[in-house]
């Protein structure tokens, strides 16, 4: 892959992450309890599952909205320079591992709920196409220096 190329590539990639990361970060403060429900009715046609625990506790919600903002800021700043500021795509990739892990912490140890499966499944992909991205942006040549 030439140095073009993968800047392209990890430049549309941050660019659609972010995208997600909004567009799942106003579903979440908008309609808490209408994302449970619908994941809820996803793992029904999947499985045996129990629903998610509607949400009642605000300054969770708050955090989780203020996590989605944080991480759309970051796949934006990234998308901008992603020589300069690929360092970033590990800070996306770490936020996303602790997501990852919590949410199969509570998965195992509390509930078998769906949506706590499916947020292992999504944010460790998320993870993966992170450190993906850094890697490919390293491939990326730095303009050199004026003399």
């Amino acid at each position: 892959m030439t140095a073009e190329r993968a800047e392209v590539f990890v430049v549309w990639s941050l660019r659609a992450m972010a995208l997600g990361f909004a567009v799942v970060g106003v579903l979440f403060i908008a309609t808490p309890d209408g994302v449970l429900n619908t994941i809820s009715d996803l793992g029904d046609t999947v499985g045996d599952f129990p629903r998610a625990p509607l949400t009642e506790e605000k300054l969770w919600l708050a955090l989780a909205f203020a996590y989605m903002v944080v991480i759309t800021g970051i796949a934006l700043v990234a998308q901008i320079d992603v020589v300069r500021y690929r360092l970033l795509l590990l800070v996306l990739a770490a936020g996303k591992a602790a997501s990852s892990l919590a949410a199969l912490g509570f998965f195992v140890f509390d509930d078998d709920v769906f949506i706590y499966l499916l947020n292992v499944l999504v944010d460790g992909f998320l993870v993966g196409a992170s450190v993906l991205l850094w890697v490919v942006a390293g491939r990326v040549q730095v303009p050199p220096t004026p003399p």
